[in-house]
């Protein structure tokens, strides 16, 4: 299981996954916590959340029974876990140029499918806002197609992510499954 989670961490400065393959392997609850950061480590990838509130990389085909979610380049997605609001960072060790990033496609069951408001900001290495985008809260009844974004820099070393379920939405944050960082 190591070689294909360093197999997708390997993936995130192109993408979160390359290939449905690599998620065959992960535990069905995902991987967090040390585990996930020792994984994005050789990459120079840190997530920073609170304990109660973890990021984690997960096959989307164990999200609410693989009828919520799908990547644009794969089964792998990065989303997190807990309450609301919710916030988590993503610290890369060298400033980037560009971060883009997809919001995964929601596929819409009987019910519907929601998705909650969220931000995305860069940052600089002095804590300043370099650029932020976003989305209102989606609730559809029919799928949502995948949306990218993009935040500029230079000098970004730190994207930090904020959502809000407001107590509803199925998930407390963005769910992303495509990363692209230009250093």
């Amino acid at each position: 299981m190591k070689s294909r989670l360093a197999a997708a961490a390997a993936g995130l400065a192109l993408a979160l996954t390359t290939a449905a393959a690599v998620a065959q392997d992960f535990p069905r609850e995902g991987v967090k916590g040390a585990e996930l950061n020792a994984v994005f480590r050789p990459k120079g990838i840190t997530f920073e959340a609170p304990a109660d509130q973890p990021v984690v990389l997960m096959d989307s085909r164990y999200v609410y029974g693989g009828d919520a979610l799908a990547g644009a380049r794969g089964d792998v997605v990065l989303l997190q876990q807990g309450g609301h609001p919710c916030q988590y960072a993503m610290v890369f060790d060298r400033p980037a140029v560009d971060f883009a990033f997809n919001r995964s496609r929601l596929v819409a069951g009987p019910s519907g499918v929601t998705h909650p408001v969220w931000t995305a900001t860069a940052m600089d290495a002095d804590g300043h806002a370099l650029g932020s985008v976003g989305e209102a809260e989606i609730r559809s009844y029919t799928d949502v197609p995948a949306q990218r974004f993009t935040l500029s820099g230079p000098g970004i070393v730190r994207i930090v992510f904020w959502g809000d379920d407001k107590g509803f939405d199925g998930f407390c944050n963005v769910v992303t499954d495509t990363a692209d960082v230009t250093y």
